[in-house]
């Protein structure tokens, strides 16, 4: 069904594309890269957005009118293993080969692992290391995309690199007596950010699934034992089992939102939370 909806949409798709002169449509899927996009590109493109607001990463399906607005795009910046990628994106793209299509997954090996195709935890973005090459990446892209504007571009991205060179500064000094550490998250947002600053995560939810009796046994059982004391929970996610938890380790529940669309100010609070609340 999605293939003939993508074919249909694809036979009118001349009718979408801008007329010349205008600004190049660049698509992305989450907030994150928007931000990104924002602070590389300047004012060169208009950015679309294909994950809004409050939805999820994981069970989002396309509207018709994300549709029109994706065949409008020159260039498509994908995280490259989100479900909603790997579900309902790709197949749509492989109608239009004259969009350019970058995977940020491919730019690390570490993110390129895969289970049946999924990834473990496609959340690069919260890494600053990470985030800052798919800064990188982008720059290239739209300098290539863009050649009269690459002197522009790349001053946008010394700019951008000091911002993020900070936040991975202030990661360092606020870690620096928390490595080793281990905090709970129902879902495995953090798997890159735990492994780029020295600390473990546990992830209340199971390969995806809501956990079971004895997964939740083992987990309160290993936060005891190690004082763990923090359940990060998203906020696309219900808190209950989080909450439960909490309640039988004395701890308390701190939600945070990777979709953030200003990335400087989550990963600011998300510093700040470990500094103040881990012991």
């Amino acid at each position: 069904m999605k293939t003939i909806l993508a074919i249909a949409i694809a036979a009118t798709c001349i009718a979408c594309r801008p007329p010349a002169g205008e600004k190049k449509e660049i698509s992305v899927s989450i907030l994150p890269q928007r931000y990104l996009v924002q602070r590389v590109a300047g004012d060169l493109v208009n950015i679309n957005v294909m994950i809004p607001p409050g939805a999820s990463p994981h069970a989002h399906d396309m509207t018709p009118g994300q549709l029109q607005k994706l065949h409008r795009a020159a260039i498509y910046f994908a995280i490259g293993t989100l479900p909603f990628e790997l579900i309902n994106l790709y197949p749509v793209l492989e109608e239009r080969q004259d969009i350019l299509l970058v995977k940020h997954s491919e730019e690390d090996d570490t993110t390129t692992r895969h289970r049946r195709d999924q990834l473990v935890d496609p959340h690069v973005w919260m890494s600053p290391p990470r985030f800052k090459r798919m800064a990188a990446t982008i720059a290239r892209v739209l300098g290539e995309k863009f050649p009269d504007h690459r002197d522009t571009i790349r001053q946008n991205l010394r700019r951008l690199d000091a911002e993020i060179d900070s936040i991975h500064r202030l990661a360092l000094r606020v870690t620096a007596d928390k490595r080793g550490k281990t905090f709970l998250v129902y879902h495995p947002a953090l798997t890159y950010f735990a492994a780029d600053y020295g600390m473990k995560q546990i992830a209340i939810e199971h390969d995806g699934k809501e956990p079971s009796p004895a997964h939740l046994k083992e987990i309160i059982d290993t936060c005891r034992a190690g004082n763990i004391n923090i359940v990060f929970i998203q906020s696309q996610f219900d808190e209950q089992n989080a909450k439960a938890i909490a309640r039988e380790i004395n701890g308390k529940v701190i939600s945070i939102d990777p979709l953030n669309p200003d990335w400087k100010a989550e990963m600011l609070r998300l510093l700040d939370i470990i500094q103040q609340q881990m012991q």
